[in-house]
């Protein structure tokens, strides 16, 4: 097989691959700064166009792909230890857990998933006539919130890990998002898909990291605006973003087992501390029982609200605004957290890495939602607290500190929110940053690093490119560019659904598991 075996050359910037990325991601940067208001009404039209169209496609391709991983787990492909029959873990479950929670969904329930049930209950969809602000609709909106961001998402990114660490592990193929989708490409044109499916991966990444990142620079600005009495603004996003940035280079710099996972586990703590202090500070009976009773309701009810599209009742913009920009951001992340999530999975059986990537961190999710999320439900339904009003008059990113300045403490406590979310979104970036820097290179295995420089780089661009996109008039625009990046990402991840089956049905042909024959870029 034709190939490059040099570490140094494998190392090398893939050039058909980081051009074309970088300079689609410039001309947006150089765009959004100078035609504002043009970029923002460009982005509404997309997004407006491909929900109208493929909205439908996005959430049923979205629920098949949870049936399927499920199906893996307990098929015999799910026997396959990843590395071969020998194979032996290099992270603990701990480890695994932090990386895998703080990796893939770090700042998404700090912002989105604090704030998301109080809109569920005062906005909820009108195909299930819940009233709006009443008991179901509280118990809907933690329900709904948990199906969001639990395990649909993880089974999407487990998925694609499945399929990348498959080949990388077994088959020796490079570490990448095109080696997870070999089995349907035919050898003689593998050199020109991966550059054009990891340039495709360059430009979606970095418009994902943009929508996180703008949500946290917004989330900072507001603490840092009600600790010292003032109106956030370009000034602080700008602020925010020198001090974060760094973080998460440094941290990518030192590599997965250093930097990642000492700021993994040290945010996952600081996770679990926030949210004990908030559950037995706050109304904790009402939190423990909306807790369960959402849960039941998730469960009773989870194939009818993993499709709530309200076909016949167009006036409601529920799916538009929530189900459908979701299975987006999942599409989005899906082939590239997998490709971060690949690179903790040697040494563990197939079924092992899809139930501990799943199950582990939908528990934590569910406790996390129904804590913060029922405390905001019960100040509103209690009505000790107005949060609603505050969130239409502040913004979804006030939430939070509305609820802490109920608590004792509360400055401290808005303090310290602060610190975890620039170590959160500093732990997210980190593996995705190192995820770019993996795909610009030519081709490197399982087992190498990426090159520093390409970690700096990219580190500095994601920046600017969340500042731009943050300034250019928040969160709710950016949606469009995660609607036109989104579409090929959904593609290849059902392409990895189908690669999965081929090279599992032929390494379990493989006495050992574990196939010589290897490839590279």
């Amino acid at each position: 097989m034709s190939g490059i075996n040099s570490n140094d050359d494998r190392k090398k910037l893939n050039h058909y691959t980081f051009w074309p990325g970088f300079l689609l991601l410039t001309t947006g940067i150089v765009v959004g700064l100078f035609y504002t208001e043009y970029f923002v009404v460009l982005l509404s039209q997309i997004m407006d166009w491909i929900h109208y169209n493929f909205g439908w496609l996005e959430v049923a391709l979205g629920l098949l792909i949870v049936i399927f991983t499920i199906g893996i787990a307990f098929s015999p492909i799910g026997d396959i230890r990843l590395g071969g029959k020998d194979a032996k873990p290099e992270f603990t479950y701990w480890q695994w857990f932090a990386l895998s929670l703080c990796g893939c969904i770090g700042i998404g329930i700090l912002f989105w998933a604090m704030g998301e049930p109080i809109f569920h209950m005062m906005q909820p969809p009108l195909s299930l006539h819940i009233t709006p602000g009443s008991k179901d609709a509280g118990v809907f909106a933690i329900a709904q919130t948990t199906l969001h961001w639990t395990i649909a998402q993880y089974c999407f990114y487990t998925v694609c890990a499945v399929a990348i660490a498959l080949v990388s592990y077994n088959r020796n193929y490079p570490l990448s998002v095109a080696a997870g989708m070999y089995a349907l490409v035919p050898e003689k044109w593998r050199h020109i898909f991966s550059p054009a499916v990891h340039a495709i991966c360059l430009f979606s990444l970095c418009c994902a990291i943009a929508t996180s990142m703008g949500a946290g620079l917004m989330q900072i600005g507001s603490g840092t605006g009600r600790l010292f009495n003032y109106s956030p603004g370009p000034i602080t996003w700008a602020a925010a973003a020198a001090v974060i940035i760094p973080i998460y280079v440094l941290s990518s710099y030192s590599g997965l087992k250093k930097g990642m996972s000492f700021l993994s586990s040290g945010t996952t703590r600081a996770f679990l501390l926030l949210m004990l202090f908030v559950l037995f500070s706050g109304p904790t009976l009402f939190i423990l029982g909306i807790g369960v009773e959402s849960f039941g309701y998730f469960v009773n009810n989870f194939f009818r609200n993993s499709t709530l599209l309200n076909t016949m009742q167009i006036n409601d913009k529920w799916p538009m605004q929530w189900l459908v920009p979701y299975m987006e951001i999942f599409f989005i992340f899906a082939p590239l957290l997998g490709h971060f999530l690949a690179r903790m999975g040697k040494g563990r059986t197939i079924r092992q890495f899809i139930l501990m990537n799943v199950i582990p961190p939908t528990i934590f999710c569910h406790f996390w939602i129904a804590t913060f999320g029922g405390t905001a439900i019960f100040f509103q339904w209690s009505g000790l607290v107005d949060v609603w009003a505050g969130i239409q008059k502040f913004g979804m990113e006030s939430m939070v500190y509305i609820l802490f300045s109920n608590f004792p403490f509360s400055d401290l406590l808005t303090g310290v929110f602060v610190v975890i979310i620039v170590f959160s979104f500093a732990t997210m970036t980190d593996s995705l940053v190192a995820t770019l820097a993996i795909i610009s290179t030519r081709g490197l295995l399982v087992s190498e690093e990426p090159p520093k420089r390409l970690k700096i780089i990219w580190g500095i661009v994601v920046g600017l490119v969340a500042y731009v996109l943050c300034i250019s008039g928040g969160i709710e625009p950016v949606r469009g560019l995660i609607s036109l990046a989104g579409f090929p990402m959904m593609l290849f991840t059902f392409a990895m659904c189908v690669s999965i089956v081929k090279d599992g049905m032929h390494l379990l042909t493989q006495p050992n598991w574990l196939d010589n024959e290897s490839e590279t870029d």
